[in-house]
Formats: C-alpha cells, sequence, structure tokens
C-alpha cells in the first residue's frame, strides 16, 4: 500500500521530470487499458450526479485516497473525501461552471501506477447567477490500478490557481493586514463627507463583516429611504471591530448601532479565538456605544454548518453558544437581541441553500429573512433610553 507521504513525494519529484526508463510521456492511445475509462468518470464529475452518490465515489477513489486542495488543506481517506466531494459539487458553487481541458499529460511511472496532470479553465462558475473571472486550475491526480484494467485515484491535488485578479486582491489583503491591520482606511472618505445626522434623523450603523458589507448595497432597496449606513468589511474579526470602533460607528453619531459579528473570529480569520474572546470584543463595543449615548443592537451570529475555506471546525455548537450569551448580556444591560439564528437554521444548525449558497453569506433571499427581524430590533432599540 501506498503511502500519503510516499505518494506526495513521487509528484513532486516526477511532475516535472523529462520522459526516461519508468516515466513514459504516453499519448492516448498508449494509456494503459482503464485509465480512459476512469479519467472519463473524473471529468463528468461536476456534471453528473453519479458521480457524486458514495457508489460513484467509490467507482474514482481507493479508500486510503488523498486530497490535497488549492488552500493546501488536505483529507484522507475516502469517507473524509467523501464528505469534501459533497460539499464542493452538492452545493451550487460549481453549478453553472463549464470546465474546459486545456492541456493533459499522461505519465506511466510503473505498470500499476499512472501520474496524470492536466490544465483546465473554469467559466461561468458562480451563485445567483454571478459570473466570476476565468479561473485557471492545474489538476494533479496518482492513479493505482487495484485489478486487471480497473484503475482508482490514490492522490488527487487541485492548485496554483492562476486568476490574476483574486491574486491581485489577496495582495492587497496581505498588504492591508500588514500595513492597516483594523482597515481603518476602508471608509476614511466616506465617513468625512457623510456629514452629521440631521435633526430627528434616526440613523443606525449595521456594523459587521461580509455579510455587512454585502448587504449594506441593498439597502436602498431593502430599506427605502431609511437612514441606514453599512460599515462592513469582508473577513473581519471582532478584534479588528473593536479598533476601527471610534472612527467607523462613534464618530457618525447614530441613534442605533446594529453589531454582527463573531463568525469570522470561530473561523481563525485573524487566528485561533476563544468564545470569551469574542464575548470580551463584543462587550468592549457595546460598552464604548452606551457610553457615547448609542443604542445598541447586538445581532445572533448565523447558523454555520461548516466554513468553506477552513472546514471542520464544527461551528454550529460554538455559535449557538455565543448567541446564547449575547442573549443573556443584552438582558443585563439594557441592549436589543437580534435573533437571525432561529429564523435561518436548518436541521444541522446550518444555513440551508436557498438562504446562503456557500452556507455562510446569505443569498438575497436571506437578506429578505433579515430585514424585518432588523427593522424590528431597531424600532425596539429606539424605544429604549440611551
Amino acid at each position: 500500500m501506498l503511502r500519503p507521504i510516499v505518494m506526495i513525494s513521487v509528484v513532486s519529484s516526477l511532475s516535472l521530470a523529462t520522459p526516461g526508463r519508468g516515466q513514459v510521456l504516453a499519448s492516448q492511445s498508449d494509456w494503459p487499458r482503464g485509465v480512459q475509462t476512469l479519467l472519463e468518470r473524473f471529468d463528468s464529475t461536476a456534471s453528473s450526479a453519479t458521480t457524486l452518490d458514495p457508489a460513484g465515489r467509490a467507482a474514482l477513489f481507493t479508500d486510503d485516497a488523498t486530497f490535497l486542495n488549492a488552500f493546501g488543506n488536505r483529507v484522507d481517506g475516502r469517507p473524509a473525501l467523501d464528505s469534501t466531494w459533497a460539499r464542493l459539487y452538492g452545493g451550487n458553487q460549481f453549478r453553472q461552471a463549464k470546465i474546459e481541458r486545456l492541456e493533459r499529460r499522461v505519465r506511466v511511472l510503473a505498470p500499476d501506477l499512472v501520474l496524470v496532470d492536466h490544465l483546465e479553465r473554469l467559466t461561468g462558475q458562480g451563485a445567483n447567477n454571478r459570473a466570476n473571472p476565468p479561473r485557471m486550475t492545474h489538476i494533479t491526480l496518482l492513479l493505482r490500478q487495484v485489478r486487471p484494467a480497473d484503475w482508482r485515484i490514490v492522490y488527487y491535488r487541485a492548485g496554483d490557481n492562476r486568476n490574476l485578479e483574486q491574486e491581485r486582491q489577496q495582495r492587497v489583503t496581505q498588504d492591508a493586514l500588514e500595513n492597516d491591520w483594523a482597515n481603518l482606511a476602508k471608509y476614511r472618505e466616506e465617513n468625512a463627507k457623510l456629514g452629521p445626522p440631521a435633526p430627528n434623523e434616526n440613523r443606525v450603523v449595521f456594523y459587521g463583516n461580509s455579510i455587512t458589507e454585502v448587504w449594506a448595497k441593498n439597502f436602498p432597496t431593502m430599506f427605502p429611504g431609511k437612514p441606514y449606513i453599512g460599515r462592513g468589511i469582508s473577513g473581519q474579526t471582532t478584534p479588528q471591530m473593536v479598533v476601527r470602533f471610534n472612527q467607523d460607528v462613534v464618530a457618525l453619531k447614530p441613534k442605533v448601532v446594529v453589531i454582527l459579528a463573531g463568525t469570522n473570529d470561530i473561523a481563525g480569520n485573524t487566528g485561533p479565538s476563544t468564545i470569551e474572546m469574542i464575548e470580551d470584543n463584543l462587550r468592549s463595543m457595546a460598552e464604548i456605544a452606551k457610553a457615547n449615548g448609542i443604542r445598541v443592537v447586538l445581532s445572533s451570529v448565523l447558523p454555520v454548518y461548516d466554513y468553506p475555506w477552513r472546514p471542520g471546525l464544527e461551528p454550529a455548537p460554538k455559535i449557538m453558544a455565543l448567541n446564547a450569551w449575547m442573549k443573556d448580556y443584552a438582558r443585563k444591560t439594557g441592549a436589543t437581541y437580534l435573533d437571525y439564528h432561529s429564523a435561518m437554521q436548518d436541521a444541522r444548525h446550518g444555513l440551508p441553500p436557498e438562504l446562503a449558497s456557500d452556507e455562510v453569506h446569505p443569498t438575497e433571499a436571506g437578506y429578505r429573512v433579515m430585514a424585518p427581524l432588523a427593522e424590528r430590533a431597531i424600532a425596539e432599540a429606539l424605544r429604549r433610553r440611551p
């Protein structure tokens, strides 16, 4: 049996080797019998439901298969890979994707061992009918013959994402983390142009992460005529939000702040974080707001069964524990608790596909559920003394 670490070393040492003894660069007509059948099954994975069930995956992978994705996350064994595969292809993110095979190379390493390299271009990928830029991906497969003419994948690596725009955004994000950790520059100019609220204006700041940032673009249609301001920043955690709270909330002089935060902490976006650390940061923001005469709405963290960018953390019970603390803290301090979680969770304590295409970020339907709940919480907060 090949151990995963051996397979990785084989791939890294031979993928750039010139053809020679035991490393034959084969044309399709020279492929060992059964390899073509397996590759055809593999190619149909993104578009054929038959390869998504356990029997279909068993026809592709050995029980000891290893999968390494484009982010470097690795799973070993077909049960774990089954779960990963179902999440990748069972959702909406690849439903409208078109995959073009640009180049495929097959190397015969041994009579029962074949290395496959290919480039593919993904287009039309995206949820909510949004077309994403083409994405180039380099796939490496190591195939093993388990029976005569019967081949299986023992190692699968997806990497070398060559989406230049994504790489540019990653560099911008990295630069911001190194030079402006809390992203104080994000709304600096908008805040300066905003000016103070008008007399009797019930200004509200929605404060949070990507869920708030995306939602704010739809405020004019979901909250027509309301002086609601979005100050969400994608990927942010509560310590970053504490740092920018004065400039992005207090300085805008709202009557109410709606805080939606904590999910990225649980995902570990800026490093490990305990529930107690998140509670401390939420408490700090609430106390700063109260000291400045701003009424506080603490929003429950939305349900999450698994984070696609950091799978396996089992966030659901952590989210429910944090929400329970928020509800109790709001009751004790006179803040308003806004419960999105109860209205949106499914049987797994996650978000159903119709409310979030990636299990984390709401679709328009998800925001439509959230909007009236937010309105009621804001109205309740305005009735309270600051």
